[in-house]
């Protein structure tokens, strides 16, 4: 049996395998975007119908409806990953228009996916306007992470700040398909401390700020969920303030999230209360 292993390996050592050829991010772009200009890094854009009833779809109303208008094109991440038997690359892009400054100015984040095929690099996957976040014409800060043993997918963050008030947001997205979508979304941060003046006797509104962290559950902690994606955990504390008719809402809680019909949904919620440690008066 050890003589047929090593003869095996030795046999599968001399197998000469095609090497795979290098990435071309213009021709990548050529492929998403109209009339791509690599020297310039502009394309021209073209609203569509579901992207103008969108009301995040800031791009649009800026560009209106109806013809081409040029953009600029800036790459947020490039990353060549393996993935079972195919090595894949995940692109993800900015376009906006130029003098896009404003708060209100989100540009479009595009995403992609290639596969390396017949010795060429093919476009498997893409969505020039697969997530709005950012402002000021800033695109999201983008990571590429592992959602599941042979998946990865784009991880978009965000923070604003406007009036005092802070929020952050965070946007996944990956492969469906033809297409690439947003499969979750988590507010991760909301605090409105800076709309607060401390010397305000009339102002009965307490200060209230959450916070939230989740993890994928990469082992055999939840099996409620498909084997090809980890399930996610959230885990929450503090509290949040609609208005002054509804009391301070404890936002103490820890979800799990499974992948379903294309979507992490949520499977679970437990609501929890925090017990403060009682201090300790003893004197040494």
């Amino acid at each position: 049996m050890k003589v047929y292993v090593l003869v095996f390996a030795f046999l599968c050592s001399a197998i000469v395998l095609p090497a795979q050829g290098p990435f071309s991010i213009d021709e990548a772009l050529k492929q998403l975007y109209h009339n791509y200009d690599p020297a310039k890094k502009t394309a021209q854009w073209e609203c569509t119908k579901e992207q103008q009833t969108k009301e995040s779809d800031r791009l649009c109303d800026y560009l209106e409806a109806g013809a081409l208008k040029d953009v600029s094109v800036s790459v947020l991440l490039t990353a060549q990953v393996p993935e079972g038997d195919v090595t894949r690359v995940y692109l993800a892009t900015s376009a906006e228009p130029a003098e896009f400054d404003c708060h209100a100015c989100i540009p479009a984040t595009g995403a992609a996916a290639f596969v390396w095929q017949g010795q060429r690099w093919i476009l498997e996957s893409a969505n020039v306007a697969a997530a709005y976040l950012g402002g000021w014409g800033e695109a999201p800060r983008t990571d590429l992470i592992t959602i599941g043993p042979q998946k990865h997918g784009l991880l978009l963050s965000s923070t604003d700040m406007g009036q005092g008030y802070v929020g952050a947001i965070k946007q996944l997205l990956a492969p469906i398909g033809k297409s690439v979508e947003e499969i979750w979304s988590l507010k991760d941060d909301d605090d409105d401390s800076g709309s607060i003046d401390p010397d305000d006797k009339l102002l009965a509104k307490p200060v209230c700020r959450a916070s939230a962290a989740f993890r994928f559950l990469a082992g055999d902690e939840e099996s409620e969920g498909t084997k090809d994606y980890y399930d996610i955990e959230v885990i929450s504390r503090g509290s949040s303030w609609q208005d002054y008719d509804h009391p301070v809402k404890r936002e103490n809680w820890a979800e799990i999230y499974t992948f379903k019909d294309g979507k992490y949904r949520l499977a679970r919620k437990t609501a929890f209360i925090e017990a403060k440690k009682s201090g300790n008066t003893t004197k040494k």
